[in-house]
């Protein structure tokens, strides 16, 4: 079995809901890129969906996890969270 990393994707400053469609977005585009790439499991459409203050990435190959983190970062930007998120690798 590949080895796995988890990147975890927090959004604190959604606490009134006022960032949950950019969240969706960027989640969406997250989901679609790692999915069709086969970089790793976002958790499918029912997570994006639920998706509001966390979202969670498991990479399948460690040899992939700089690849996603600059999906992710890029992702972050695009959707103007990259400043309202906290992301931390495991």
């Amino acid at each position: 079995m590949p080895a796995q990393k988890t990147i975890t994707i927090w959004f604190p400053t959604n606490s009134d809901g006022s960032l949950t469609h950019q969240i969706h977005n960027f989640s969406e585009d997250i989901w679609r890129e790692i999915e069709q790439a086969g970089l790793g499991d976002v958790g499918g459409i029912e997570t994006i969906d639920r998706a509001t203050e966390k979202l969670t990435i498991t990479v399948f190959h460690n040899r992939k996890i700089g690849t996603v983190r600059k999906l992710v970062e890029r992702l972050l930007k695009a959707h103007f969270l990259d400043y309202r998120s906290e992301v931390a690798y495991s």
